[in-house]
């Protein structure tokens, strides 16, 4: 045999001719390395039937009509699970409940998810794998997803009917965990609140759940708006014909739990008083209410804004360790310029973005950080504490994973934007133009950039001690705890003894914080020097 390209003799067995060093047949070339060429058509076909066979078992799910038992390895498929160690606690009824439990973590507390109006027991939340692979929530908590539709489209007595399932669910869970935490959305908490006012009605007879959290994403508290809006009407499915009669039925639903609500909070009588002590302690101190702005579906104003209900303040208002009781996110924060961006693009508006997208993990990439739908969870419900001691170093460790979460924010905030932008925080601006007053354009306008970009920087991490300083002076942390030791020791004198630090200290711009942080920064700035 010829090389093509050279005419010289090459061995009948060669694919290279040793003149040119070319390739002179292929066929020869893949039957010399025919395994790695085996391998990897094995390892394309393996992906490609697992893609295929995943996919014939979420179409299983799909053709399943609703309540029938799902079998695990349909559920974990349609789920897109790759941990194996998941099972169903339960047997899975499509569109009515899913128990997830690891065989691995073996769990002893659990977190119920209650939808709204949009969705139905998983869809609802976008994409559950988000909490199922995530290490915070899987080794301290199993799963369930809680569906129901009588009580979303039908009357009443409907509503109660469900109210009264969900009752004997809970007191189910009771029974294998140590402690519940309920996590709804719109018209889910709704139901929620109902079951937990029907439970306080029988107390002492019948005592509070094992509550741990309760987290309410966007609830109904005050009005719904459902008609006129075809968009969300073709989103609440074909149960929805009769539009006026489900937002009837819901206001009577709404009215009847705002009155039990406000009985039982004016006690009367000892027996009624003793209710709302349980229930104060049982479910009020255990409630996070989470709002989002442009929401119309659910408490909307005359002009389209967000009404707070007076019970929403009165619970605000609450003592607490940890985040905010009520907190309404920003449109902004949610995605909402690109929401806004796609709507104009379209011609498309969505009324129910902002009241859906808020629970919908796995949608949420133009979310803030901070407003992802797993990072408001577990900064309200953490991991279950066992005891006291529990409890506080529980605040402890959530202090500190809050503390790394919000220098990568702020610091990503500062380095995006102007830097300008930071001379109108805190009142610095007048020490900054003071301290460059005599320097010449253009060179002023670039040492003031440099110059407030430096002390925002100082000022992000005083706001983070100045949250540990809150811990200690409310009792949480001690004065001698490691973490502040640690700043004390390291972080505070290296940021103090710089020349912002000493500036800052010389125009009084630490006023702001409490009084003894600022020895604890005077201290600082004195021990820098003295090294």
């Amino acid at each position: 045999m010829k090389c093509p390209a050279c005419c010289s003799e090459i061995d009948d067995r060669s694919y290279r001719c040793r003149e040119c060093h070319g390739i002179c047949s292929y066929r020869r070339l893949c039957w010399r390395y025919r395994y790695i060429v085996f391998g990897i058509v094995a390892l394309i076909g393996f992906w490609t039937i697992k893609g295929y066979v995943r996919r014939w078992y979420a179409n299983d799910y799909d053709k399943l009509p609703e309540g029938a038992l799902v079998s695990d390895a349909t559920t974990l498929s349609w789920l897109g699970l790759r941990d194996k160690g998941w099972f169903c606690e339960e047997p899975h009824y499509k569109g009515r409940l899913l128990h997830l439990r690891h065989k691995v973590f073996q769990s002893k507390d659990v977190i119920i998810f209650v939808h709204g109006f949009i969705g139905d027991y998983v869809n609802t939340w976008g994409k559950p794998e988000v909490l199922l692979d995530d290490p915070r929530f899987n080794r301290n908590y199993d799963f369930v997803f809680y569906g129901f539709k009588t009580a979303l489209f039908g009357d009443v007595p409907a509503f109660d009917e469900e109210a009264a399932k969900l009752d004997r669910m809970l007191t189910h869970l009771e029974e294998d965990y140590k402690s519940i935490t309920i996590v709804t959305h719109s018209k889910g908490g709704l139901l929620a609140m109902r079951t937990l006012l029907n439970r306080a009605k029988d107390f002492p007879s019948k005592q509070p759940y094992k509550i741990h959290r309760i987290v309410m994403f966007t609830p109904l508290t005050e009005n719904v708006s459902l008609a006129g809006q075809p968009k969300l009407v073709k989103l609440l499915g074909e149960e929805s014909a009769d539009i006026a009669q489900m937002q009837a039925s819901t206001y009577s639903e709404l009215g009847r739990v705002k009155e039990d609500l406000k009985a039982l909070l004016d006690a009367q009588d000892p027996l009624t008083a003793a209710r709302k002590e349980a229930f104060m302690k049982d479910v009020a101190e255990h409630l996070y209410i989470i709002n989002a702005e442009r929401d119309e579906v659910v408490d909307v104003g005359p002009n389209g804004e967000k009404i707070v209900s007076e019970a929403q303040r009165k619970l605000s208002q609450l003592p607490t360790l940890g985040p905010p009781r009520l907190v309404t996110l920003r449109y902004s924060d949610i995605g909402g310029s690109e929401e806004d961006s796609r709507e104009t693009k379209n011609g498309v508006r969505d009324p129910s973005y902002a009241h859906g997208i808020v629970v919908k993990m796995g949608g949420q990439q133009e979310f803030s950080f901070f407003d992802h739908f797993e990072e408001l969870l577990f900064d309200r419900i953490g991991t279950p504490p066992r005891n006291s001691a529990a409890n506080v170093e529980q605040t402890r460790q959530t202090t500190n994973d809050r503390i790394d979460n919000t220098v990568f924010e702020m610091n990503k905030f500062v380095v995006d934007k102007n830097p300008m932008v930071g001379l109108a925080w805190r009142n610095i601006s007048d020490a900054v133009q003071a301290k460059f007053r005599d320097l010449p354009e253009p060179a002023r306008q670039k040492q003031i950039e440099d110059f407030t970009k430096q002390t925002y920087y100082v000022y992000i991490f005083l706001d983070l001690y100045a949250r540990m300083d809150d811990l200690r002076s409310r009792g949480i942390m001690s004065p001698n705890d490691e973490m502040i030791v640690e700043w004390k020791h390291d972080w505070l004198p290296n940021l103090m003894g710089s020349e912002i630090g000493k500036w800052m200290l010389e125009n009084n711009l630490t006023e702001y914080y409490s009084e003894q942080m600022n020895k604890d920064l005077q201290e600082a700035a004195t021990s820098k020097g003295g090294r």
